[in-house]
């Protein structure tokens, strides 16, 4: 059924930021403890936020090393890269613009601090379209619990079962999924496995066609 409004993730799914938080993760787990991260510590934390962040990190840092402040550190040089290195996903002017046009509402529930997404969405002149946004340092748990999504929902005024959520990583998934909502995944870093598919009510391969199939009545 087609739904009401749209809550938007952004990272990996409007910026291509995954790079720059790896580059980050890797530089600071480096600096403060000689630690090379591995390719599934990289893909424990995608889409992560919050306590759960921090918690999870510490899963695979070496035993005594201050998951928070390793966070938090990363989190800082983020907020540094972005402001050279932030490039868009192709087809976010193009849907923004046409979701605006319909009149959909439109949220935003991100992992990252609110420093981020503010610097993001100023830099890419875009924050206008946006009723309301939700950040990782807002909510109590990040996803893959539905927290966010629920209360991004809410600020925008509908209930979960009537937002489509765009994201581009599992943990993003499942959290929509869980929270009530209609995940459509547009993979970057991470391809969908099949219980991926089964959680989502589309898979696209770029945002563009997200706006397309929504145009046609495929969504």
């Amino acid at each position: 059924m087609k739904k009401k409004a749209v809550i938007f993730d952004m990272d990996g799914l409007m910026f291509d930021t995954q790079c720059i938080y790896d580059k980050a993760f890797d530089e600071i787990a480096m600096k403060l403890f000689r630690f090379e991260m591995s390719r599934e510590m990289h893909l424990a934390l995608m889409g992560r936020s919050g306590q759960d962040m921090i918690d999870t990190a510490a899963r695979y840092l070496p035993e005594g090393a201050d998951a928070e402040a390793f966070i938090h550190r990363t989190f800082d040089l983020v907020a540094e890269l972005v402001k050279t290195e932030l490039r868009a996903r192709p087809g976010l002017d193009t849907i923004l613009t046409y979701l605006s046009d319909k009149g959909y509402p439109i949220g935003l529930a991100s992992g990252s601090d609110r420093k981020i997404v503010n610097s993001n969405l100023e830099s890419a002149g875009i924050g206008h379209y946006f009723a309301a946004t939700l950040c990782g340092d807002e909510v109590i748990l990040g996803k893959p619990h539905p927290e966010g999504y629920i209360k991004a929902a809410a600020m925008i005024g509908y209930r979960p079962e009537d937002c489509y959520v765009l994201e581009d990583s599992p943990n993003g998934i499942l959290a929509a999924y869980r929270a009530g909502c209609a995940p459509i995944m547009v993979p970057n870093d991470v391809e969908p496995d099949q219980a991926m598919r089964d959680m989502c009510a589309g898979i696209y391969d770029s945002l563009s066609d997200v706006a397309a199939a929504m145009e046609s009545g495929e969504l």
